[in-house]
């Protein structure tokens, strides 16, 4: 079976509220599941940083939801191809401000615990811009915030 990653930045649509994202959560998370999809969605406050993979199909189905969503604008791919390793078995949504959601510092949590195993296969692993991009964008949130 071939397998295929997406990662793409866009920007949020403006006055996203905490219930926004955790509803676009559980729902990404329903999707996901049904195609055989994992990844994480990364959000500033401002932009989101997605990677995904899984089957071919299931990836283009859930690739058309995204591109049809109006939570976010300016839709910017940097990678979108087949790959040789899937590297999230779970599906995942860090937040750099989590305020009012339970449900996002939970898995903003989670997501940290991931990001540091990420970090461990890409020091082993071949040209891989969507991931060196997603670890990128979350440092820079991690920064942000100190």
């Amino acid at each position: 079976m071939t397998h295929r990653a997406v990662a793409y930045t866009s920007t949020a649509v403006a006055g996203l509220t905490p219930a926004d994202l955790d509803h676009l959560l559980v729902d990404a998370r329903a999707h996901n599941s049904m195609e055989g999809v994992t990844g994480v969605l990364l959000y500033d406050g401002q932009r989101f940083f997605q990677y995904f993979e899984g089957p071919d199909a299931g990836v283009e189905r859930i690739y058309a939801r995204i591109r049809e969503s109006r939570m976010h604008v300016e839709l910017d791919v940097l990678q979108d191809g087949p790959v040789q390793k899937l590297h999230f078995m779970q599906w995942h949504m860090g937040c750099a401000r989590t305020d009012g959601s339970v449900l996002l510092q939970l898995s903003s949590r989670q997501w940290q615990q991931e990001a540091r195993y990420l970090e461990e296969d890409l020091a082993h692993a071949g040209d891989t811009p969507g991931l060196r991009g997603l670890l990128a964008f979350w440092e820079q949130q991690e920064a942000a915030l100190c």
